[in-house]
């Protein structure tokens, strides 16, 4: 495998690709809309939230799923991490409107986490260590 462009994460996965503790922090997380106001939107996955920083032409539905690839950043007013959008994908309702399962997404992100060196190479940026 060559470079990693964008590793899919978690939002626990969020601090070891922080500014200043990588060198590597974009990355891809998918979750559901859960609040959109102004610059600013709540993307939920899992258990957990996360900030998303929406870009001009961003235009994310409440309720929707999205996979959005950004850059992790420090959130405004220091509260934490947020991320960036530089991307974003919605994904579409099956056949009965419901969205994707949720919980295949976080398994599939946690092995590739739990075991790394099969799906990363060696010096990909901001995969050693952190979690």
């Amino acid at each position: 495998m060559n470079s990693m462009s964008t590793p899919r994460i978690l939002p626990a996965h969020l601090h070891a690709f922080a500014p200043g503790t990588s060198s590597h922090n974009t990355v891809r997380m998918l979750g559901t809309i859960s609040h959109v106001s102004g610059d600013q939107a709540t993307l939920i996955c899992g258990a957990d939230s996360v900030t998303i920083l929406l870009a001009r032409d961003s235009h994310l539905s409440v309720g929707s799923m999205y996979e959005i690839v950004g850059k992790v950043t420090n959130a405004d007013g220091g509260h934490g991490l947020a991320l960036r959008v530089l991307s974003s994908t919605e994904w579409p309702r099956n056949d009965q409107g419901q969205l994707p399962d949720m919980k295949l997404f976080e398994a599939a992100v946690d092995v590739t986490h739990r075991y790394k060196n099969i799906f990363y190479g060696e010096s990909e940026g901001g995969m050693e260590g952190g979690y």
